[in-house]
């Protein structure tokens, strides 16, 4: 999830997502006693569940970067799994969006009840990403190749850098 056009980076949405959320989740703890009190009660509900629906965007994101890394690293297309990204995202959010529709239509607290199990469901199905994508450890191991890969470019940088304050030192002795 690049916004190219103007510098983001996945990590960098995954930044102003988290802030987003926690950012959120602040303002409902500390004006708690007034949402409480908001009506219609469905406004309550989406004050609520909001956070919870943006902290499951969020934490999706972090399983697709980990995902596009890990295919990556195995030369296999990542094209399939932004599409999967935002058609799973697309789903979770409709299905919210009609639960809180139909409480606003009729209350039923059956529902209120089955929301939050949604919401269950969705944080179960986020950690079976994170088991799947982020705790992975192959016999090639490309973590380890991962790893190597950033040693080298460190030895490159400290070389650089030797190469650096040399010819910077012989400059300042020229002078």
């Amino acid at each position: 999830m690049r916004v190219p056009e103007y510098g983001w980076t996945t990590q960098k949405v995954f930044h102003f997502l988290n802030f987003l959320v926690n950012g959120v989740r602040a303002l409902v703890f500390v004006f708690g006693r007034s949402v409480q009190n908001l009506h219609p009660e469905i406004v309550q509900h989406i004050l609520l569940d909001m956070p919870s629906l943006a902290f499951f965007t969020t934490y999706a994101l972090l399983i697709l970067f980990w995902a596009e890394i890990y295919y990556q690293a195995r030369a296999v297309s990542t094209d399939r799994l932004r599409h999967s990204f935002f058609t799973i995202n697309a789903v979770v959010y409709t299905i919210q969006i009609a639960m809180w529709l139909i409480l606003w239509w009729k209350y039923i607290p059956l529902l209120v009840i089955l929301s939050k199990m949604f919401f269950a469901g969705l944080s179960l199905f986020a950690a079976f990403g994170f088991l799947l994508y982020g705790g992975r450890d192959d016999e090639d191991d490309s973590v380890a190749k991962m790893k190597a890969a950033e040693e080298a470019l460190e030895a490159k940088q400290k070389v650089t850098n030797s190469l650096s304050a040399t010819c910077s030192f012989f400059f300042y002795h020229v002078l």
